[in-house]
């Protein structure tokens, strides 16, 4: 009985990733990562013994353990990726600011020339 309320976050969270998407404030490409977390939360609410059948051929002696090193690994990748983002687009708005003030700089001094 208990599985149900995961059952229900995991489709909450589809839903969400899902009505997030359709609204344009996510975009398709983040949001399969998410949405194959929420596949996997699903999976695991359906079939809480699997992840002890996954501990048990990996050889880990505390499945939990298991189960938080997963998503320890899962937010450390979304965290790394989005950081490449931010990265990539803090060079995007530098690059854009100059360009920027070498244009005003060239409306400026085509008017100071008309004078």
């Amino acid at each position: 009985m208990n599985n149900i309320y995961f059952i229900i976050i995991a489709i909450f969270c589809m839903i969400f990733v899902f009505v997030n998407v359709r609204k344009k404030k996510f975009s398709i490409s983040e949001s399969f990562w998410w949405m194959v977390a929420s596949f996997v939360m699903l999976l695991l609410a359906i079939f809480p013994y699997s992840i002890d059948y996954i501990a048990k051929l990996i050889g880990v002696n505390y499945p939990p353990s298991l189960f938080f090193v997963l998503c320890i690994i899962f937010l450390v990748a979304m965290i790394f990726r989005n950081s490449k983002r931010i990265s990539a687009q803090q060079e995007k708005i530098i690059e854009l600011g100059q360009q920027v003030s070498i244009l005003k700089a060239k409306v400026e001094e085509d008017k100071n020339s008309k004078r």
